[in-house]
């Protein structure tokens, strides 16, 4: 059936009832309706170009007390697989951590390598070799401990990515759409979906780097014109640009101080710690001296996490699933 309408519509409607088709993993062609504030007649050709080409399949039938069955649609798993990972470095050891998932975010395989000296090359050769292992990968997320600028790692826990654009040379190798994000960015947008969509800072304060902060405001992953938003290690008490040898003392005042920051600009919700240079115990330290300096009724709810990696594989997948949503149509 040819579809009416000049193509940008079409896009976009099509990317309407894709994006929905993310979210409801079975749902009839009347709620794709109602959700978009489309007609049910425009919901019924886009459903069935996408079942004519793979993009979704029928679910169970519905029978009711009067009128037609009505189907339930979902999005074809085998639609497009995606690749989520993330360097990470512990105790001086740098670690590749992935999964492959399917359209549906089903994880299909995942794994942790121990890479010795972590550099590009690496990174490249073990995508390559995934690719090889599933050729339905069709999008790749990469997240990075690291302040990235424009494209480029403009510092990192992981020295030999220092003044790389990743995502430019992923690109180049693999022929595929890539997202590269720092880790906080990543990990405060699972975050902010396991938790009711609520607005939300993440701030880590890991041993021997600087802190850095993701922020999740209605929804929006803040990011800034250079995309240095949360980078707090530039906040002046922690004296960045001025040490010779980077050494972070994160004592309680400068944490507290830090977040007093974040609280009065950002104005989250709640703010999650997480990092090995503090503890649970510090929280309740922390808060206090936040009260000094900021009114109770605007002081964020202070968490603790000490394994953040969840969030951090669920920010991957959804950031990278709606990337890929964006590009196909």
């Amino acid at each position: 059936m040819n579809r009416i309408g000049t193509g940008k519509l079409r896009d976009l409607n099509d990317q309407i009832i894709l994006k929905l088709l993310l979210r409801h993993q079975e749902v009839t062609k009347k709620e794709l309706a109602n959700y978009s504030r489309l007609t049910v007649a425009t919901v019924g050709t886009i459903l069935n170009d996408f079942l004519d080409n793979g993009t979704v399949v029928e679910k169970e039938i519905i029978y009711l007390k009067k009128g037609r069955p009505t189907k339930k649609y979902g999005l074809n798993p085998e639609y497009f697989h995606s690749l989520c990972l993330f360097v990470q470095r512990k105790r001086g050891r740098d670690y590749l951590c992935w999964q492959v998932i399917d359209a549906l975010a089903s994880v299909l395989k995942q794994g942790k390598e121990l890479v010795n000296d972590l550099k590009l090359e690496d990174i490249l050769k073990f995508i390559k070799y995934l690719l090889s292992q599933d050729s339905r990968i069709q999008i790749i997320g990469l997240g990075v401990p690291a302040i990235i600028s424009k494209e480029i790692v403009i510092e990192s826990d992981i020295p030999n990515l220092k003044n790389v654009n990743l995502k430019a040379e992923i690109e180049k190798a693999t022929g595929l759409k890539t997202v590269v994000k720092n880790d906080m960015n990543y990990t405060a947008y699972g975050c902010y979906l396991h938790n009711n969509k609520k607005d939300l800072c993440y701030v880590t304060f890991p041993l021997n780097s600087g802190p850095g902060c993701g922020s999740v405001i209605n929804g929006k992953l803040i990011e800034g014109e250079n995309s240095i938003a949360g980078e707090i290690l530039y906040l002046p008490f922690f004296k960045y640009l001025k040490q010779e040898k980077l050494c972070f003392d994160y004592s309680p005042e400068d944490v507290a101080l830090s977040l007093c920051c974040v609280a009065s600009i950002i104005n989250p919700s709640i703010v999650i710690l997480t990092g090995e240079a503090i503890e649970a115990d510090d929280i309740l330290k922390i808060k206090k001296i936040c009260l000094e300096y900021l009114p109770s009724e605007f002081m964020p709810e202070l968490t603790y996490c000490a394994n953040y990696e969840n969030d951090y594989l669920l920010g991957i997948q959804e950031v990278i699933r709606e990337s890929f949503i964006k590009q196909d149509k």
